[in-house]
């Protein structure tokens, strides 16, 4: 593992809370635990920033994920996702493909409208294949530890559950950022950093074949 390689600290369960820069030029982060002092802080936040709940009683249950890292981890599981976007198909279909799962997936919309041509036809082939259940009209009302009720079309339907992963977006990071005073600007600086760096090749690339030319 790189952690074993690598002269770093990581520290886990440490939700940053603020970063203030001194007057001496140095930031301090303040987490729910500890302050460290650093020259220079990169914030790798991600793009959905923390995962959407959804308000639903039990979602504070152990069972209840934002993020599937391995599918292969679960066997012989009947398991819920909810979401209709590509992140919840292909998590339905990654655990579908394991032994002796049992994949419900429920969607509040009725029908799949914004994902992937070819997450759209393997979907299809899963359905069709009762590999996958695809409940349309429907999301979740109450987790237990050991089953799940859905509004389905307007009627309650409880089925058993082990595991339940929720794909419902994120929230974007904005109130941190503008609390630490990053700010926000309508220019795209790695677009233009892209632009410029082709623009610098082409031109590099003109004046070899002008060179070659004059010889």
């Amino acid at each position: 593992m790189v952690l074993n390689r690598a002269d770093f600290n990581v520290r886990t369960d440490e939700k940053v809370e603020d970063i203030r820069k001194g007057a001496d030029g140095v930031f301090t982060v303040v987490t729910i635990n500890n302050q460290f002092r650093a020259r220079a802080v990169v914030l790798a936040l991600g793009r959905t920033g923390t995962p959407r709940k959804l308000g639903v009683n039990g979602e504070e249950l152990p069972k209840v994920m934002y993020r599937l890292i391995e599918a292969d981890h679960y066997v012989n599981k009947q398991i819920l996702i909810v979401g209709g976007g590509d992140s919840a198909v292909e998590a339905a279909m990654g655990l579908a493909s394991q032994a002796g799962n049992k994949v419900t997936l429920s969607y509040r919309q009725a029908a799949f409208a914004r994902i992937k041509e070819r997450n759209s036809q393997r979907i299809e082939d899963f359905i069709r294949k009762r590999k996958v259940n695809v409940l349309f009209n429907s999301k979740p009302v109450e987790f237990t530890e050991t089953s799940v009720v859905l509004d389905v079309d307007g009627m309650r339907q409880e089925i058993e559950n082990d595991f339940v992963w929720i794909f419902a977006g994120g929230t974007p990071p904005n109130d941190f950022l503008k609390k630490i005073d990053v700010g926000f600007g309508a220019r795209d600086m790695a677009l233009e950093a892209s632009a410029e760096a082709k623009e610098n090749e082409a031109s590099r690339k003109r004046l070899t074949q002008a060179a070659v030319t004059a010889h």
